[in-house]
């Protein structure tokens, strides 16, 4: 389906299918309504990169915030210690080249309508998409539509061509999450507890991997019951704590992330357990008040500025090139030691 087709469908012109697009004022309303119904029918896209050789880019880029949960959760993007840190990053390194940049939020499947309309009317030239579900078939259907694209936390697959054609650019999850476990296993730890991220999420699957890959290594069997499933906020944490502790007894956490420990560390406290006394804990992120908390968190720091950096560094490179950039970054964890992890003696 293209324009000409659409036009003959409507009864108009291709030129006013285009002034439609395009948004411009001198279309009868009636002719605009008639138009829309048919593109919508039809579900018609117009392609990217026909569209940005008609006209100058923006110096502006998006960075959407996706933060997709059940209906009865709040959403609360101002209290997300992760979202607040990348955003300033992103907007101080776009600002120091000479673009602005935009926010927008995505809580439903539904608000992705908005994103995509301010790639069609060119107010943004390409987008950084952080807090996405891995492999999401909107953000896929805006690359194959030529948008230049960056996204953080995507899993890599060489038979994916798709996300092959947009940047790239992850936590080392696996390996961190590994390092964070292998740490609890030489203090001498076997009954190691994982709760875990959002499972839709690379982070949340690959921190799991990693749990389960250390397990392996250190000859200690997997054990279900000491995986309890959490989404990255501080009340999952709290709540993981609760079910966890009806089943088994561990002496080890591995949180997937550094609030959820923290939610954790309060649970554990008003059930009289000491960290790291009676159960050592463990955190990914390196989240500022982790250093704060008493006991201060252990945990796996991640660089939020450099992954930032690379975002827009790349993103505006592809946007002011004549092709698209297409790279993979994979950025390192290393291990915090602070107080919220005990050796066991045998």
């Amino acid at each position: 389906m293209n324009s000409k087709e659409i036009a003959k469908i409507a009864g108009v012109s291709r030129s006013t299918v285009s002034r439609v697009i395009n948004n411009y004022p001198n279309v009868p309303p009636d002719t605009r309504e008639k138009v829309l119904k048919v593109i919508k029918e039809y579900n018609y896209v117009p392609h990217a990169s026909a569209r940005m050789l008609r006209g100058k880019t923006s110096k502006t880029i998006g960075l959407v915030i996706v933060d997709i949960k059940k209906d009865s959760e709040i959403h609360r993007i101002y209290d997300n210690v992760y979202f607040g840190p990348f955003t300033t990053a992103v907007v101080d390194f776009a600002n120091r080249i000479g673009y602005n940049v935009l926010i927008t939020t995505v809580f439903k499947v539904k608000d992705y309508k908005k994103v995509k309309e301010i790639f069609y009317n060119k107010t943004i030239s390409g987008a950084i998409f952080v807090g996405v579900r891995n492999s999401d078939p909107e953000i896929k259907s805006l690359i194959e539509e030529g948008f230049k694209i960056a996204i953080v936390d995507q899993e890599i697959k060489e038979e994916d061509e798709v996300f092959n054609k947009s940047i790239i650019v992850n936590m080392d999850n696996l390996n961190g999450s590994y390092e964070a476990t292998k740490y609890l296993i030489n203090l001498g730890h076997k009954e190691i507890a994982h709760i875990t991220g959002d499972l839709d999420k690379l982070s949340g699957f690959a921190r799991l991997e990693g749990y389960k890959k250390a397990l392996k290594e250190a000859d200690i069997t997997y054990d279900a019951h000491y995986i309890v499933k959490g989404n990255f906020v501080e009340e999952s944490g709290y709540n993981a704590i609760h079910k966890l502790f009806k089943k088994v007894k561990p002496t080890a956490i591995f949180a997937a992330n550094d609030q959820m420990a923290i939610g954790a560390m309060q649970a554990l406290q008003e059930l009289e357990y000491a960290v790291p006394e009676d159960v050592s804990i463990i955190g990914f992120d390196d989240i500022t008040i982790s250093r704060y908390v008493k006991p201060s968190l252990t945990t796996m720091s991640v660089s939020l500025l450099q992954m930032a950096e690379l975002c827009v560094e790349n993103l505006v490179k592809s946007i002011e090139g004549e092709s698209s950039i297409v790279a993979k970054f994979l950025v390192s964890a290393k291990l915090i030691e602070r107080d919220s992890c005990k050796k066991i003696i045998d």
